[in-house]
């Protein structure tokens, strides 16, 4: 359900499919497929901000639900009717936006994918729920600060605050009874909203009781691209995602990085001045994008990096992109275009 907490055009382009903003990739079964026990819900929970989020993470996947939601943020209003269904242990879900231009958003699967970590090894494996929360604690705290109420139901607020200056604070407002999130905020450093996504009705709520499957990527979405970040806030692993995009008319290469709350996309490629992004920083709705001009093997390249991150993260990792030489054993000629 996370999915719908930044899904728009710009989302849908920069983070999907397989995007892992707050995704989970449950446990491994006996057969080796992913899945999860929506026993866990039956659990108590306490009073521990990573208890709650460790419930919600479970309550997202094993509910299924119609929603009215809206989303404001940097000056724009968008309602959307999201849907949650489970049919023998597999997730679909459905967005369909109500006003503004006509958009459906269909997902076989849990939207948001599945969120991959590092092993020690340096090989990718799927990360539980305790392995997301474990691995979030590192970088952020979870803290319960108040009780209120959403769309009718009794809420606990749920305070997400990053331990450095390389992440954005957030907001939750997790439902009692259900876990769910009924309402999410991004924050800026100061702590003022810049982004809120919230439920004002639910309908059709009905928990699973028994096992939901997860459907694993293909291991073509974890190509290398012909370039490589050679910086990224700590924490960051990289996330299956589709290679090849096309970005403002532009066929770029795209690898997607996530902490398993905040997520990072970098695009790299040759491009034309009518398709490049001015260099600098740019608010792109509740995302920011840094974008780098450099000249390598004769061509004119751009580098961007986009995410809800300080823009002071996303230009420094677009300076420390290294592009690689030419397949054919061409030298490479990178050089900045401007300071």
């Amino acid at each position: 359900m996370r999915q719908w907490f930044c899904a728009s055009l710009m989302g849908a382009v920069l983070f999907s499919p397989l995007s892992a903003v707050q995704a989970d990739a449950g446990e491994p079964a006996s057969n080796g497929r992913a899945q999860i026990s929506c026993s866990q819900l039956d659990q108590e929970v306490g009073d521990k901000g990573d208890q709650w989020f460790r419930r919600s993470l479970v309550a997202e996947r094993c509910h299924a639900f119609q929603a009215v939601a809206l989303r404001l943020g940097m000056g724009s209003l968008r309602t959307f009717l999201f849907e949650h269904r489970i049919d023998d242990g597999q997730e679909q879900e459905r967005i369909q936006f109500l006003d503004g231009p006509a958009e459906t958003i269909e997902h076989q699967g849990h939207s948001p994918g599945l969120w991959w970590m590092q092993r020690p090894d340096g090989s990718a494996h799927l990360a539980s729920i305790d392995d997301t929360v474990k691995q979030l604690q590192k970088h952020y705290d979870f803290r319960l600060i108040a009780r209120d109420v959403v769309a009718g139901r009794r809420a606990v607020v749920l305070d997400v605050t990053p331990r450095d200056d390389q992440r954005l604070p957030h907001r939750l407002w997790l439902d009692i009874a259900s876990g769910l999130p009924l309402r999410q905020q991004l924050l800026n450093a100061q702590g003022l909203a810049v982004d809120t996504v919230q439920i004002v009705r639910i309908d059709s709520l009905v928990r699973s009781t028994g096992t939901i499957y997860l459907q694993e990527p293909d291991s073509d979405d974890m190509l290398d691209a012909s370039w490589q970040p050679n910086w990224l806030p700590q924490g960051f692993y990289r996330q299956p995602a589709a290679l090849d995009v096309t970005l403002n008319d532009a066929s770029l290469e795209r690898e997607i990085y996530s902490d398993g709350l905040a997520t990072l996309s970098i695009f790299a490629g040759p491009v034309k001045d009518s398709t490049a992004l001015r260099e600098g920083v740019h608010q792109l709705g509740n995302f920011r994008a840094a974008a780098r001009h450099l000249q390598h093997d004769g061509q004119s390249w751009q580098v961007i990096a986009v995410g809800a991150m300080p823009a002071s993260v996303l230009t420094h990792v677009v300076s420390q992109v290294h592009l690689q030489p030419a397949k054919d054993g061409g030298q490479p000629t990178s050089s900045e275009t401007s300071p």
